[in-house]
């Protein structure tokens, strides 16, 4: 009998990666009651959130750290179906019975038993799909309020390619140790610090075993851990996700190509940017795509719509479009989203064309991703998506990897520091100076320090800035020249907020930064 089905674990994954992606926008996942004992309950196979009628389990559930005036702050459910066949009408409505009653939750005799007011939050949920959603859980979905995010798309290619080569090589490893029972939670955890390791807002939990000793060990579960975090990070889905709100009752999941060129765009741009929205087929199956109108291959954003939400985005109501008319101007609906501290309005003007039939291809293609995906009125008449800007890929090259790290050292080696500061001086000067900086105070660099440093305009976000350390420290790791448990070289610190407040360099690096001395070291 099979432990887990891998389309099962590779769901499980999903939602992890999708939190980790999400992090950088926001998103800070809860990982135990005591973050709100008021609403969340510990239980011995996870979180728990209080409903009106009973507890909920909560794989995936964090809170979004961005303003939202005249309303509750947002608490964002997240569950991702990594299968074959498309999501249906039955995930949706247990979606929507979760959320109505973990919302009516509040009540003011409960209120008075704490110390202080309970503090209320909007519940929402967030359904992703690596095949699509049926019609009917589309229609569903748009009534009920429950985000629907499609990631069929060519553009979501490589989360899932990563995710899914994850879960086979993990199941591979309990098959290996004679599991008889999968650990899905302690999988989750050492994946979430991992995650943390690499800069997440999410904090490190270590590596458990599961319950009563038995699981995978520790040393396998991270070293595993340190490579997916590598492989997402260096694919094309590790520029992040990035929340979009429409005026519509759904959310986007939005892809940047890169999230470099976003934000120089915003600098230099501003914050309220007009926008077309297209769709790029590839066989059946396509991404929606948002360029800026000024210049289009500035940047690009893609993202997963099922068929049936199209129209609450893209389309405007007759009723409108005369009052539109009657005015002399259009409507121009806003997508909006924040990065850090800033909110930023993507407005898209609607386009009227005349309406094309299905080619034949379509017709016959018609089958996979979303439907509707093959009768839409939008998508077979919005022009087609910009081409694909390829970018070119720094190689890593580490010299002298015979020799591994023997297993008494836990910590950075001379060596290994000599290692990474060798590939940054060649390809990532400006990483490498800000981790000698940081090692010369001590293992601390503020924010200000940061953009003084690297020469950075003062509206640019710090996403990012740690990727390419982590993944070098990765390849580390993976040829066994790190030991897993190694701290990251450069970690985003969080005083407060969403903000990253500082970077860190581990004290075991500033040593090893120390005794190397220059050139390399400091």
């Amino acid at each position: 009998m099979a432990l887990i089905s891998a389309d099962a674990l590779a769901g499980y994954l999903l939602e992890e990666a999708i939190a980790f992606l999400l992090s950088s926008n926001g998103y800070r996942l809860l990982q135990d009651s005591d973050a709100d004992e008021q609403a969340l309950r510990q239980a011995g196979h996870g979180l728990l959130v209080r409903g009106r009628g009973a507890d909920h389990q909560a794989d995936v559930l964090g809170d979004l750290l961005m303003p939202t005036p005249f309303s509750l702050p947002v608490r964002l459910f997240v569950e991702a179906k990594n299968r074959g066949s498309k999501v249906g009408l039955a995930e949706v409505r247990n979606a929507h019975g979760v959320i109505d009653d973990v919302n009516q939750q509040y009540s003011t005799e409960l209120s008075t038993s704490y110390r202080h007011p309970l503090r209320r939050y909007q519940y929402r949920y967030a359904l992703f799909s690596a095949a699509g959603f049926k019609k009917e859980a589309q229609s569903y979905a748009l009534a009920q309020q429950i985000s629907l995010v499609d990631l069929s798309g060519p553009a979501f290619e490589p989360l899932i390619a990563t995710v899914e080569r994850a879960a086979r090589l993990v199941l591979a490893d309990a098959v290996n140790a004679d599991l008889t029972t999968f650990p899905v939670r302690q999988v989750r955890l050492a994946l979430r610090t991992a995650f943390s390791s690499a800069g997440a807002e999410m904090p490190a939990t270590g590596v458990p075993s599961e319950g009563t000793g038995v699981g995978l060990p520790a040393d396998v579960l991270a070293s595993w851990a340190a490579r997916v975090t590598a492989e997402l990070e260096d694919s094309a889905t590790g520029e992040g996700l990035i929340l979009g709100f429409p005026a519509a009752p759904f959310i986007l999941a939005m892809h940047p190509d890169s999230m470099e060129d976003f934000e120089a765009f915003i600098a230099e741009h501003g914050t309220n940017i007009p926008v077309d929205i297209r769709f790029g087929r590839e066989g059946a199956r396509g991404d929606w795509t948002i360029t800026p109108r000024a210049d289009p291959d500035a940047f690009r954003l893609s993202f997963g719509l099922p068929g049936a939400l199209e129209a609450w985005l893209l389309s405007v109501p007759e009723q409108e479009r005369r009052r539109a008319a009657d005015a002399k101007k259009l409507l121009l609906p806003t997508i909006s989203l924040f990065l850090e501290d800033r909110l930023v309005q993507l407005r898209y003007e609607p386009m009227h064309a005349p309406l094309r039939p299905p080619s034949e291809e379509e017709q016959v293609e018609g089958g996979a991703g979303t439907d509707s995906a093959d009768t839409s009125f939008l998508r077979r008449n919005l022009p087609a998506r910009p081409r694909r800007r390829e970018r070119p890929e720094v190689r890593m090259v580490i010299e002298d990897q015979a020799e591994r790290v023997p297993r008494e050292i836990r910590g950075w080696s001379v060596r290994a520091a000599e290692n990474l500061m060798t590939v940054l001086d060649n390809s990532y000067l400006m990483r490498a100076a800000l981790i000698r900086a940081g090692a010369r105070q001590h293992g601390r660099l503020e924010r200000e320090q940061v953009y003084a440093i690297a020469e950075f305009p003062p509206d640019r976000t710090l996403r990012g800035l740690t990727r390419p350390t982590n993944r070098i420290t990765a390849a580390l790791i993976e040829q066994g020249r790190l030991p897993e448990e190694v701290e990251y070289p450069f970690q985003t610190g969080y005083d407060h907020g969403v903000k990253a407040t500082h970077f860190t360099v581990p004290p075991d690096l500033v040593a090893a930064l120390r005794a190397l001395g220059p050139p390399r070291g400091i």
